[in-house]
């Protein structure tokens, strides 16, 4: 009886301190990202995103907290950086391919006639 009591008690402190990390997690991202988390969370390394704007373009390259964008002048930039300029989002949209794009290949008019093509997949737009 008193293993039941223990085994059960271990679990749910478990399942609690696991609910509390992943809380933590969500806070840290939406705390850097704020609006932008939903990029963070629906991109995958390796997608494209275009600051419609400024025309700069990079592909995203996720790690467990941060999502950076490497950019065509091989400059490594925060995602939040590429969107925002003097401090306003800009119109931004977050691009798929089944293929594999090299960064060196691509420019801004490519990207928009692949868009065209139907050869990316928009995931993300604003």
């Amino acid at each position: 009886m008193l293993k039941k009591i223990l085994l059960i008690t271990s679990i749910l402190l478990l399942i609690i301190c696991g609910l509390v990390a992943y809380g933590l997690y969500a806070m840290e991202i939406d705390d850097h990202y704020g609006d932008l988390q939903e990029v963070y969370f629906d991109s995958k390394s390796g997608d494209i995103i275009v600051n419609k704007q400024t025309q700069k373009f990079g592909i995203i390259t996720k790690g467990w907290k941060r999502a950076d964008v490497i950019t065509k002048e091989n400059d490594t930039l925060d995602l939040y950086e590429l969107i925002y300029v003097n401090q306003k989002e800009n119109k931004y949209e977050v691009f798929r391919s089944e293929k594999e794009l090299k960064i060196k290949t691509l420019s801004f008019e490519k990207i928009m006639k692949l868009k065209k093509k139907k050869l990316i997949e928009t995931i993300i737009k604003n």
